[in-house]
């Protein structure tokens, strides 16, 4: 079970605990409610019912109030769902009951696996002054001759063919000229491109990468500031090289993500699949990764172990997956996903696991963070994150 179901599990439970009792609920909390209300009809039909069947809403109240072991929990709800009732309105219920069973054998489940950090009894409210919403897919893409292009709206990527940059739907952006072109994103921003041999490019946010609408040479070179995820298009004649802060990433045709931010502590080549062969650009050092390895870029040359890849490529997925991750790395991530700055000079030592939507509000992520680090996250009206113990 992902950790994100969990987090969106206790967050609902917790505001209709809330709502039920008549306390009042902040306005952050409010749209965080109304979000999940809207987001399917299931939820619709579970928020309504609570609301149309007051003895239900009772035993909700009292289940969230006995602090009852999970058996104890399936116990009370499976006797609820026993009583006399129309076959409809129990279907419905029983969907509720559902939710509420997975909500507790994924806390379970959370706590027997962290080892960090417990959840927290009572669980801190994150305090807003307001609200912040996630990046989207925007850009701008900058041509060698002066002409620069902002993309936006509902076209999520580009490529580059035989016809010139067009969008994905073909619509027109650039006619073919042998130029080159940087693809640079902002704070809150993401984009795709394919390039001409086909390769794809996933840009995460504050990201850019520099390539020639047309591979000409005799390899295939582009520069990456930031982050970026690669599929190569094989070509055994034409390698493929990424430069970024340091290092060269050298490659036929594989799967790999490359994290060079200049605020991160290192540089981070994670392989997918294929192989890749990275050289520092300080001593020519070099290393061979296989799929499952990581090559950290130190003074020395590069630091390589096996790792789990799949939290350094969720970010493609837009997912934030952390897996022992330190809560300032997290926090950076959110800075430049949200466009908010953070006060670093109080945070502790504690290491994150979870799975987040990066498609959800700040508010909902500073929510579930409180909730596996036992903090209180304020977010000020200039946009700033400061951590109190």
């Amino acid at each position: 079970m992902k950790e994100e179901q969990l987090f969106d599990g206790f967050e609902i439970t917790e505001l209709l605990h809330k709502y039920i009792t008549g306390q009042k609920l902040p306005s952050w909390d409010r749209e965080f409610l109304e979000d999940w209300i809207e987001e399917s009809e299931s939820n619709r039909a579970i928020f309504q019912q609570l609301l149309d069947q007051h003895r239900l809403a009772s035993d909700l109240v009292e289940l969230k109030k006995s602090g009852a072991t999970t058996e104890a929990e399936l116990a009370k709800f499976n006797k609820i769902l026993d009583k006399p009732g129309s076959m409809g309105i129990w279907l419905k219920l029983m969907s509720a009951a559902a939710i509420l069973f997975t909500i507790s054998i994924s806390l379970w489940l959370y706590k027997h696996y962290q080892s960090d950090k417990i959840l927290p009894t009572e669980v801190a409210t994150a305090t807003l002054s307001g609200d912040v919403l996630p990046g989207t897919d925007k850009a701008t893409l900058t041509f060698e001759d002066g002409q620069v292009i902002n993309l936006s709206g509902n076209k999520k990527a580009i490529k580059i063919d035989e016809q010139g940059t067009t969008y994905l739907d073909g619509t027109a952006i650039s006619p073919i000229r042998l130029q080159f072109a940087t693809l640079t994103t902002p704070r809150k921003g993401q984009y795709k491109v394919t390039l001409s041999d086909g390769t794809k490019v996933w840009l995460n946010a504050e990201s850019s990468l520099k390539y020639p609408t047309t591979f000409t040479g005799k390899d295939r070179y582009v520069e990456l500031q930031g982050e970026g995820y690669f599929e190569v298009a094989h070509d055994k004649a034409k390698p493929f090289i990424v430069a970024s802060n340091g290092q060269q990433v050298k490659v036929l045709g594989t799967r790999f993500n490359i994290n060079s931010y200049p605020n991160e502590p290192t540089v981070r080549t994670t392989l997918i699949s294929g192989r890749v062969e990275l050289m520092s650009s300080r001593d020519k050092s070099t290393v061979i990764l296989d799929p499952g390895q990581q090559a950290k870029l130190v003074n020395a040359g590069f630091a390589v172990n096996p790792v789990d890849t799949e939290p350094y490529t969720a970010w493609t997925a837009n997912e934030f997956q952390f897996k022992g991750t330190t809560l300032q790395e997290v926090l950076r991530q959110v800075e430049r996903w949200y466009d908010v700055e953070v006060d670093y000079s109080n945070i502790p030592i504690v290491k994150v696991n979870g799975t987040i939507s990066r498609e959800k509000k700040l508010s909902s992520v500073l929510y579930a963070l409180e909730k596996i680090t036992d903090l209180q996250i304020t977010l000020s009206k200039g946009r700033r994150i400061e951590i109190k113990r």
